[in-house]
C-alpha cells in the first residue's frame, strides 16, 4: 500500500472535487492540458492560475514533501510562499491539516471591460502513511528557517522602523523644546496676570475711594456703596481672571497649534521630499518600463512579421509540394504507359515466338519430305525429273507466294530422253544448293536458338527490372505521403526516382531498338527459307501428274527455272548480306547485353543500397512524424501562449494607459498639493509674522504693564498717603462731630456762622485734593479702557489665529489624505511595476527570436519548456534561409530536432 494524500477544497478556493492521490511515486500538480486531464486520483486542476508544471508532491523516508517547480504564481504552505516567481524551491515538509495554496487570485478585464477574478487552488491536506497512520506534526518540532525573501522583507521593515524612530525622536525633541518654551511663556504670563490683577484691584480701590470722596453720603449709604463696590470688585475680579485665563489658554493653544503646525510642516516637507524622490524613482522606472514596453512591442511586431513570412513560406512550400506531386503523378502516368507498352511488346514477342515455333515445325516437315524425295530419286530418274520440275515450280511458287497458281499441261513423251541429262545436272546443282541452304538454315536455327535464349534472359532481366520498377513505384507511392513532411527526403527520393526512370527508359528504348529489327529479320528469314507444308502433298501429286505433259512445256519450264535460279542467287546474296548484318547486330546486341548485365548488377547493388536507404528513411520518417506531431502540438501550445501573451500585452497596455492616466492625475494632484503647500507655507509665514507681531505687542504690553506697575506703585504710595489723609480727615470729622454734638446746645447762631466761615478754607483744600484724585482716576480709567481695547484686539487676533489654525489643520488633514493616496498609488505602482517586470521577464524567458546576421537562419527560443534544447525546421527551397529553429525547453529526452 502506498502513501495517500487527500486534498479537500476550501470555501475561498477555485471549486474542485476532493482528490485522493496515491504517492507511490512523485505526483505532478499543474494545469489541465490536452494530454493531462483532471481526475479524482491526480493533481491536475482546471484552473487558469496554475502553471503546467506547478509543483511536485512525493513521499520519501517517512515524510511528505512538496516542491515548487518554477511556477509563475507561486506555492504557499500555511500562507508562506516557498520561493520567488520563476524559481525552483527547496523540498518543503508538509503535515496533515496544513493549508496548501497553489497560485494567487488574478484580476482580468474581459472584452466588455468587466473585471473577472480567476481563483486559486486552496486545499486542506490530510496525509496518511503506507501503514494507515496520519502524518501529524510533532509537538516538539523546531521552527523552520525563514526564507531569504522574508528576511529581506524583515530587514526592510526594520530599516523603515529605524527611520520612523529617528523621525519620532526628532519630533520628541521639537516637542520638548516647545514644552519648555510654553512653560517659560506660561510663567511669564502668570506673572503678568498677577501684576495686572494687582493693578486692577488697586485701580478699583482708588476708584471706590474717589467715588466715596466725591460724594458726601451718610454712613448707611456709604456702607451700601461699599458693599456694592466690594461685590462689583469680586465680580470684576472673577470676570477679569476668567477672561485672562481664557486669553492665556487661547494664547497657549495658539502657541501649541503653531508648534504642531511647524512640526507637521517639517514632517510634511520631509515626507514631500521623500515622496518627490519616490516619484522621481517611479518616473524613471516608468520611463524604463515604457522603453522596455516599446522594445517588446517592436519585438512582437517583428515576431508577427516573421510569423507572416513563415506562413507565406509555408504556403509557397505547399504550392511547390503540390507541383511536385503533379509532376510525380505525370511521371507515374508515363511509367504506366511504358508498362502497358512493355506488356504489349511482350505479347508481340510471345506471338512471334509462337510463329517461330510453327516455322520450326514446318522446317522439320520439309526435312522429312526432302529425305523421302531423295529416296524416290534413287528409285526413278524420271520421277526425279518431274520432281525437279515440281521443285522448280515450288521454288517459283515460294518466291511468288502471292501468285500460287498451278497449270497442269500434258507433256509429250518424245522429249523425255533429251531432257533427262540436263535435269539430272540441274537436280545435282539444286541438291547442292539445298544442302547449302540446309546448312545455312541449321546455322540460322542455332543462332535463332541463341538469340531466343538471350531474349529469354533479357526478358527475365526485364521482368526483374519491371518488378524492381513496380517495387520502386510502390515505394514512391508510400514516399509521396511522407514527402509532405520532410523536404530533404523528397529531394533524395526525387533524385532516386529520376535516375531509375532514366535507366528504365534507356533499358526500354534499347530493348525496343533491339527487339523490333531482330524480329523482323527472323520473320523474313523464316518466310524466305520455309515452305508451306500443306502445299507439299499437292505438289508431289502435281509432279506425278506432270509425267504426262509434252516436251514443249519442259523447255518453257527450264527457262523459267533458270530465271528462278538467277533470282534465287540474287536473294541468296541478299540473305548473306542480311546474315552478315544480323551477325554484326548480334555482336552489338551481345555487347549491349553485357553492358546491360553490368548496369543491372550496378542497378541491383544500387537498389539494395537504396532499399536500405529507404528503410532508414522510413525509420527517419516515422521519427520525423512523431517529432512533427509533437512539434505541431508544441506549436499549437505556443500559438495559445502567444494569444494569451497578446491578450496579456493588451491588458498590460491598458494597465499602462491607466497608470499613465493615474500618473497624470497624481501629477496634477501633486501640483495642486504643492500649490496648497506653498499657500500653506505662505499662510504659515504670515501667521509667523503675525505671531511675531503679537509677540512684539505682548512685549509692548509687558513694557506697558511694567510701566503701569510702576505707576500703580506710585499710585499705591499716593493712595497710602491719601488713606493717611483720609484717616486724618476721618479723625478730624469724628472730633468735629463730637465737638458739634457737645457745643450745639450752647453755641448760638452767631457761633455757628463763625464756624461755617472757618470750615470753608478746609473744604476748599479738600476739594482741590479730590479734583486731583478725580483726574488721576480718569487717567487710570483711560488706561484701563486702552488695556481692555488691547485685550479685545488680542482676543480678535486669537480668534483669527484659531480660525487660521483650523484651516491649517484641515489643510494638514488634506495633505495627510493626499499622502496616504500617494502612498497607496505608490504601492499599486510598485506592485504593477513588479507584475509588469515579471511579465516582461516571463515573456523574454518564454519567447526569444534570434536572426543570424547573414539572414540564413531564424531561431525561436521558448523557455517555458526547460528540458528541450532545440527544435529546428530546415528549409532548403529558399537559398537565403537555411534553417528556422524553435528552441523549446520542455522534454528531457529530446535534445535536438
Amino acid at each position: 500500500m502506498a502513501a495517500l494524500a487527500v486534498l479537500t477544497c476550501q470555501p475561498n478556493s477555485h471549486p474542485f472535487q476532493e482528490r485522493h492521490i496515491s504517492l507511490h511515486e512523485s505526483v505532478k500538480i499543474g494545469r489541465s492540458v490536452a494530454r493531462a486531464r483532471p481526475a479524482l486520483n491526480n493533481g491536475i486542476f482546471d484552473c487558469k492560475v496554475l502553471s503546467r508544471n506547478h509543483a511536485m508532491l512525493w513521499y520519501e523516508n517517512g515524510n511528505f514533501y512538496i516542491q515548487d517547480t518554477k511556477s509563475s504564481n507561486g506555492t504557499f504552505v500555511n500562507d508562506n510562499r516557498l520561493c520567488k516567481g520563476g524559481e525552483e524551491s527547496q523540498p518543503h515538509a508538509i503535515y496533515s491539516e496544513d493549508i496548501i495554496q497553489f497560485g494567487v487570485n488574478v484580476m482580468e478585464n474581459n472584452r466588455r471591460g468587466e473585471k473577472i477574478t480567476h481563483g486559486c487552488i486552496i486545499a486542506v491536506v490530510t496525509l496518511f502513511h503506507p501503514d494507515g497512520r496520519e502524518a501529524k506534526p510533532q509537538a516538539n518540532q523546531l521552527g523552520e528557517l525563514l526564507p531569504a525573501q522574508e528576511l529581506y522583507q524583515l530587514s526592510h521593515l526594520l530599516q523603515e522602523a529605524m527611520h520612523r524612530e529617528k523621525m519620532l525622536e526628532q519630533k520628541l525633541n521639537t516637542l520638548q523644546e516647545l514644552v519648555q518654551n510654553t512653560q517659560e511663556s506660561s510663567e511669564g504670563g502668570w506673572q503678568a496676570l498677577i501684576d495686572e490683577d494687582r493693578l486692577l484691584s488697586r485701580l478699583e480701590v482708588l476708584e471706590n475711594q474717589l467715588h466715596a470722596y466725591s460724594k458726601n453720603h451718610s454712613e448707611d449709604t456709604l456702607r451700601q456703596e461699599l458693599v456694592t463696590l466690594q461685590q462689583e470688585k469680586l465680580n470684576y475680579e472673577t470676570t477679569a481672571k476668567e477672561s485672562l485665563m481664557k486669553v492665556l489658554q487661547e494664547k497657549l493653544e495658539a502657541v501649541r497649534k503653531l508648534s504642531d503646525l511647524e512640526r507637521s510642516l517639517s514632517t510634511t516637507e520631509e515626507e514631500c521630499a521623500h515622496l518627490r524622490e519616490t516619484c522621481e524613482k517611479t518616473k524613471e522606472e516608468l520611463h524604463l518600463l515604457a522603453i522596455k514596453y516599446e522594445d517588446q512591442q517592436k519585438e512582437v511586431q517583428e515576431l508577427e512579421m516573421q510569423l507572416e513570412e513563415a506562413k507565406n513560406k509555408h504556403k509557397e512550400e505547399l504550392d511547390s509540394l503540390d507541383k511536385e506531386k503533379e509532376d510525380l503523378n505525370y511521371r507515374l502516368q508515363k511509367l504506366g504507359d511504358m508498362v502497358t507498352m512493355e506488356t504489349s511488346l511482350t505479347v508481340k514477342m510471345e506471338s512471334l515466338q509462337a510463329e517461330n515455333d510453327i516455322a520450326k515445325e514446318q522446317l522439320a516437315v520439309m526435312k522429312a519430305k526432302l529425305e523421302a524425295m531423295k529416296e524416290n530419286n534413287n528409285d526413278d530418274r524420271n520421277d526425279n525429273k518431274h520432281i525437279a520440275n515440281g521443285e522448280e515450280n515450288e521454288e517459283k511458287k515460294s518466291l511468288h507466294s502471292d501468285q500460287e497458281v498451278f497449270c497442269p499441261d500434258i507433256i509429250p513423251t518424245s522429249t523425255k530422253d533429251q531432257l533427262t541429262e540436263q535435269s539430272g545436272e540441274k537436280l545435282k546443282e539444286s541438291q547442292d544448293t539445298l544442302e547449302s541452304y540446309k546448312a545455312k538454315i541449321e546455322e540460322t536455327e542455332k543462332r535463332l536458338k541463341d538469340s531466343n535464349d538471350r531474349i529469354g534472359q533479357l526478358e527475365k532481366e526485364l521482368e526483374v527490372a519491371h518488378l524492381e520498377a513496380r517495387q520502386y513505384l510502390a515505394k514512391m507511392a508510400t514516399m509521396e505521403v511522407q514527402l509532405k513532411e520532410s523536404r530533404k527526403q523528397i529531394d533524395s527520393s526525387n533524385d532516386l526516382i529520376k535516375s531509375l526512370q532514366n535507366q528504365v527508359q534507356e533499358l526500354e528504348a534499347e530493348l525496343a531498338m533491339y527487339k523490333i529489327p531482330q524480329l523482323e529479320k527472323s520473320l523474313n528469314a523464316t518466310l524466305v527459307h520455309s515452305a508451306p507444308p500443306d502445299d507439299f502433298d499437292g505438289r508431289s501429286a502435281s509432279v506425278n501428274h506432270v509425267n504426262s505433259q509434252a516436251d514443249d512445256d519442259l523447255e518453257a519450264l527450264l527457262r523459267e527455272a533458270r530465271e528462278l535460279h538467277k533470282k534465287a542467287e540474287i536473294e541468296l546474296s541478299k540473305s548473306r548480306k542480311e546474315l552478315d548484318e544480323s551477325r554484326d547486330h548480334i555482336r552489338t546486341v551481345e555487347e549491349e547485353r553485357l553492358l546491360l548485365k553490368s548496369q543491372l548488377t550496378d542497378i541491383q547493388s544500387e537498389a539494395k543500397d537504396k532499399s536500405a536507404m529507404v528503410i532508414d528513411l522510413q525509420d527517419q520518417l516515422k521519427k520525423a512524424e512523431i517529432t512533427t506531431r509533437e512539434v505541431k502540438e508544441q506549436i499549437l501550445d505556443l500559438r495559445d501562449q502567444l494569444l494569451e501573451e497578446q491578450d496579456h500585452v493588451k491588458a498590460t497596455q491598458e494597465r499602462v494607459a491607466e497608470l499613465q492616466n493615474e500618473l497624470e492625475e497624481e501629477k496634477s494632484k501633486h501640483r495642486s498639493t504643492i500649490v496648497a503647500l506653498k499657500a500653506a507655507n505662505s499662510e504659515l509665514e504670515e501667521t509667523r509674522s503675525k505671531h511675531k507681531i503679537t509677540l512684539d505687542d505682548l512685549q509692548d504690553t509687558k513694557r506697558q504693564l511694567t510701566e503701569s506697575q510702576q505707576a500703580v506703585k506710585q499710585n499705591h504710595n499716593e493712595a497710602e498717603q491719601l488713606r493717611n489723609k483720609l484717616k486724618h480727615l476721618h479723625e478730624e470729622q469724628d472730633l468735629e462731630r463730637r465737638d458739634k454734638h457737645d457745643k450745639l446746645r450752647e453755641i448760638t447762631h452767631h457761633k455757628s456762622h463763625t464756624d461755617s466761615h472757618t470750615r470753608l478754607p478746609v473744604s476748599k483744600s479738600r476739594a482741590g485734593e479730590f479734583s486731583s484724585l478725580k483726574e488721576e482716576c480718569s487717567c487710570l480709567r483711560k488706561r484701563i479702557q486702552a488695556i481692555e481695547a488691547e485685550m479685545k484686539m488680542s482676543r480678535r487676533e486669537n480668534l483669527h489665529l484659531s480660525a487660521e489654525y483650523n484651516k491649517l489643520q484641515e489643510s494638514y488633514k488634506e495633505l495627510e489624505a493626499l499622502k496616504e493616496k500617494l502612498e497607496n498609488n505608490e504601492m499599486t505602482w510598485r506592485s504593477n511595476m513588479t507584475d509588469a517586470q515579471k511579465e516582461t521577464e516571463k515573456t523574454q524567458q518564454e519567447f526569444y527570436v534570434y536572426i543570424s546576421p547573414d539572414m540564413t537562419s531564424i531561431s525561436f527560443y521558448v523557455n517555458t519548456y526547460p528540458e528541450i534544447t532545440s527544435i529546428s525546421f530546415y528549409v532548403n527551397t529558399y537559398p537565403d534561409i537555411t534553417s528556422i529553429q524553435f528552441y523549446v525547453n520542455t522534454y528531457p529526452d529530446i535534445t535536438s530536432m
